[in-house]
């Protein structure tokens, strides 16, 4: 069982207090905009409700480095952390004199920034509010549905701009495969524009966004079959990707919400990301020396490929800063002695899926020669930067150590004897056993002590960390090299992003 403390970590700065309130009142602008901006839906007309009038909202995330919210309305929650590239889906509201409190979701727990008592939303009125820009300057866009209603082969598109990634782009929707520099755009749209496409026929296209006014490609689709989607009324939001192997294909992705769900499309070139670190103590005295490690896909064709040669204790592939990049697929993993072969494989890991547009670690962790067992900890990167806050990964790879406490504290604040003592508080982990991964634990911003505690003894004390507002790190605890060598003690491997 894993227990996260965050008493010791909380506290928001008044700038981020500040820039909350910006964000929200902004949210809440919206809302009142909508209150005095009439009635509308996607047919374009206003129908009174018989018994309870109703107004729909949605809300969509598309705010990279911003953190989730939760919206309330009249005490309760409406919406709950949505993240960012989230939709909420259409709420129905009951129309008239609403109370709305927005929470930001920060270190510390929700932070209720504004209450607003008595907004009134129009009945039938149906709105898409969209979050843009940094959250630094963020602002709610407002999108009505499309004007256009779908017959039953058809979907009703409106696209919408979301990504200062590609300030002003040309569309393209076309059959697949045809030749870009011979079609003309079906629309052009700037940042935060929206266009209503009208109602199309629900086939396969291939949709593309150029730079405006050239025929350099920033997003392709490949085929898309918008079949499924026929009598439908879509959103197409283009967004920024948030990570590096994501944005090495593209600097945008599309969104397609429906009234309810959304899907996320990747340009057709996105792959999977991956990094591998060695941590297991004695693979290396097992081996006679340094280690090898193969990945079999059908992605990667009928043979296995040797994807990282010579690996010794505590290397990682490819940095502790960066992924590889793969494609996506089902992987199953090799570790071999150092002999450019395959069929000397020592352990073969069960399949693992590498999704399109993720990011992954790997850590090659336990014993070959003894408990606990050799085997691979596996876990979904998340490298979006939060402005207000920093995120941490724990990864417990120390075979020696066994069930450890991991306490992360502000720098200065508490000592080794403190801790040992049993005077420093709560931990941030308790309990903490080989091989377990946190999720990621959102702290304020600043300078931290780190300490893992093995039998009532810090057996890791890390000093004066910097945990920068945005930075994502994975701290993966690690034990001494075995048979004794170097390092001789325990520590920590730090990836960010």
């Amino acid at each position: 069982m894993i227990k996260v403390y965050t008493q010791r970590v909380t506290g928001l700065p008044h700038a981020v207090h500040r820039r909350f309130f910006t964000v929200t009142t902004l949210l809440l602008a919206s809302v009142m905009l909508m209150a005095c901006g009439g009635s509308s839906n996607s047919g374009g007309s206003s129908v009174a409700s018989a018994a309870s009038p109703t107004a729909s909202v949605r809300v969509i995330h598309a705010s990279q480095d911003a953190p989730p919210v939760n919206v309330l309305v009249d005490g309760a929650v409406a919406i709950q952390n949505l993240d960012y590239a989230a939709s909420s889906g259409f709420l129905s509201l009951t129309a008239g004199s609403v109370d709305i409190v927005v929470e930001g979701i920060v270190p510390g727990g929700n932070i209720p920034v504004i209450s607003a008592t008595g907004l009134n939303l129009p009945e039938n009125s149906r709105t898409t509010v969209i979050a843009v820009d940094p959250v630094a300057t963020i602002e709610p866009l407002l999108v009505p549905d499309s004007a256009s209603a779908p017959g039953n082969d058809q979907v009703a598109l409106q696209v919408v701009h979301a990504s200062p990634a590609a300030p002003a782009v040309d569309i393209y929707v076309t059959a697949p495969g045809d030749d870009i520099n011979a079609a003309t755009p079906a629309f052009s749209i700037d940042y935060k524009g929206y266009v209503d496409a009208g109602a199309l026929t629900a086939g396969v296209v291939q949709i593309r966004a150029a730079l405006a006014g050239t025929k350099t490609v920033v997003y392709d689709s490949d085929s898309v079959d918008l079949g499924p989607f026929a009598g439908s009324a879509l959103m197409v939001v283009a967004v920024s990707t948030v990570n590096p192997t994501t944005q090495s294909a593209a600097p945008i992705k599309l969104l397609v919400a429906t009234d309810s769900a959304l899907v996320e499309l990747f340009d057709a070139s996105t792959t999977a990301g991956a990094r591998v670190v060695h941590a297991s103590p004695d693979a290396g005295s097992a081996a006679g020396g340094p280690v090898e490690v193969f990945a079999s896909s059908a992605a990667l064709g009928p043979t296995p490929v040797e994807i990282i040669d010579a690996f010794v204790y505590l290397d990682t592939v490819p940095a502790v800063n960066s992924h590889v990049a793969l494609p996506a697929g089902d992987y199953i993993f090799d570790v071999a002695p150092d002999t450019d072969s395959v069929g000397d494989s020592v352990f073969t890991s069960g399949s693992v899926t590498l999704s399109s547009g993720s990011e992954y670690t790997v850590v090659a962790a336990g014993r070959v020669l003894s408990a606990p067992p050799f085997g691979l900890l596996f876990s979904a990167d998340n490298s979006r930067a939060v402005a207000t806050q920093a995120s941490l990964k724990v990864v417990h790879a120390a075979p020696a150590a066994g069930d450890v406490d991991v306490y992360a504290t502000p720098a200065g604040t508490v000592s080794v004897i403190d801790i040992e003592n049993g005077t420093a508080g709560m931990p941030l982990l308790t309990g903490f056993a080989f091989g377990e991964i946190t999720d990621y634990v959102a702290v304020t911003s600043g300078n931290y002590d780190i300490r893992v505690v093995a039998g009532g003894v810090v057996a890791i004390n890390i000093e004066n960390l910097t945990l920068a507002a945005g930075s994502v790190s994975t701290a993966i605890a690690r034990g001494p090299i075995e048979p004794p060598g170097v390092p001789s003690d325990f520590g920590v491997v730090l990836l960010t992003n």
